[in-house]
């Protein structure tokens, strides 16, 4: 048992050090897909439920015991912001198991994580909290101009802007 716990702490060590997927990989996970003849539903990348879902699966990573609908649902309802209910978690397990992410362990409900669902829910989460919010925040139109001259991303996004209306303008085409 112990031998068994430590390799699976090496494979959750070895996971979070390259964790980013191949483009097949992301497109069965963010797409339907068939896995057995069954129907896998799409795990919709920025989806504020499968965000709050991957984020509350990386908690677990470490949890050689594994995790259960009732230990994980507090916890994706906690990150979600809304009423996320038992019906809803057995549906997204259903998904994750489907879609690789996560096993169940024999003759209980308890699962636990897969490594390569290990790699998955921490490169998407990282990657949503690390640089899609941070990304969208400097795109907002509201945006300062004092605080947008400061941020590289968004004084790009604002020539762009500048430069797409000049074209327009000069086709004579009313945007």
């Amino acid at each position: 048992m112990g031998e068994a716990a430590n390799r699976r702490l090496i494979e959750v060590e070895l996971s979070s050090e390259s964790c980013a997927p191949d483009a097949n990989t992301l497109a069965r996970v963010v797409l339907p897909s068939q896995t057995d003849g069954l129907p896998a539903p799409a795990l919709r990348f920025g989806d504020p439920r499968v965000v709050s879902l991957l984020a509350a699966l990386v908690c677990f990573r470490n949890v050689v015991a594994g995790f259960t609908n009732a230990t994980l649902r507090p916890l994706v309802e906690g990150m979600l912001g809304a009423p996320y209910s038992s019906r809803q978690l057995t549906y997204d397990l259903r998904r994750l198991r489907r879609k690789g992410f996560i096993e169940r362990m024999p003759g209980t409900h308890t699962y636990r994580l897969t490594s390569q669902g290990t790699r998955l829910a921490m490169f998407l989460t990282k990657l949503y909290a690390r640089v899609i919010t941070p990304s969208l925040a400097d795109l907002d139109p509201a945006l300062s101009d004092d605080l947008a001259a400061s941020r590289p991303l968004a004084r790009a996004w604002r020539s762009f802007e500048t430069a797409l209306d000049q074209a327009v303008a000069r086709s004579g085409i009313a945007a």
